[in-house]
């Protein structure tokens, strides 16, 4: 956290809104951040949930499709304890705006069904591509620095907003800053795209490890 602020609060002197101060900044970061370090945790540890169990891939009667389910369940209890937290420093710092903290209630289970999809998708596809968990470092990065979670959607160009705002975590982010900051306005479709976008991953996702999962034996 504080290597985001001295980097891009400090040096180059990235605002969120005018007359922000470094501690302002930090906040938006950290708001930020709650939805992205839960999401990116649960994945990355997915690309080895099978490989780490390949003893229970035999048993029959154990639903292997638990084993992404269940990161995805201890990340978001992580997060819970972070947005309590988080919630306890905005009225400490006497900032908590409760207009729109109803949109938690459905932006929290609406990323959490998007996170299970994904690890469906990690991991039965690390089983059989092995790199898979290596090159998983590199587009999650990239995928950090294309969220606007260090810096305001303020600074994509007009002409790029449309092919950005296909990335869900611009629309995830901004929602949890909407909900805990009071910044930005509700927006319905964005809404509508998230819950729409996050059931169509869940479903390919499960079905693609159910697909798949009588192979795991083969690779492991």
């Amino acid at each position: 956290m504080g290597m985001y602020i001295l980097l891009f609060s400090v040096i180059l002197k990235i605002k969120f809104h005018h007359n922000q101060s470094h501690i302002d900044f930090g906040v938006y970061l950290f708001c930020g951040m709650i939805p992205w370090i839960s999401f990116q945790d649960s994945i990355l540890k997915s690309s080895n949930s099978i490989i780490n169990f390949r003893n229970l891939i035999h048993q029959i009667k154990f639903p292997l499709s638990f084993l992404p389910l269940h990161l995805a369940v201890s990340s978001a209890i992580q997060e819970c304890i972070a947005l309590v937290l988080f919630i306890l420093f905005l009225i400490w710092h006497q900032d908590l705006r409760l207009a729109h903290l109803w949109v938690l209630l459905i932006i929290f289970p609406i990323k959490w069904l998007f996170t299970c999809g994904i690890n469906f998708f990690i991991a039965a596809g690390t089983i059989f591509y092995r790199d898979l968990a290596q090159v998983l470092q590199i587009l999650m990065m990239t995928w950090f620095f294309a969220s606007p979670i260090v810096y305001p959607i303020s600074k994509i160009p007009e002409t790029w907003r449309f092919v950005y705002d296909l990335n869900p975590f611009v629309h995830f982010v901004s929602n949890y800053r909407l909900a805990l900051l009071n910044q930005g306005t509700l927006q319905i479709e964005s809404l509508i795209y998230l819950s729409l976008f996050s059931i169509l991953f869940f479903c390919l996702g499960l079905r693609y490890f159910h697909k798949n999962k009588s192979q795991f034996g083969l690779y492991l």
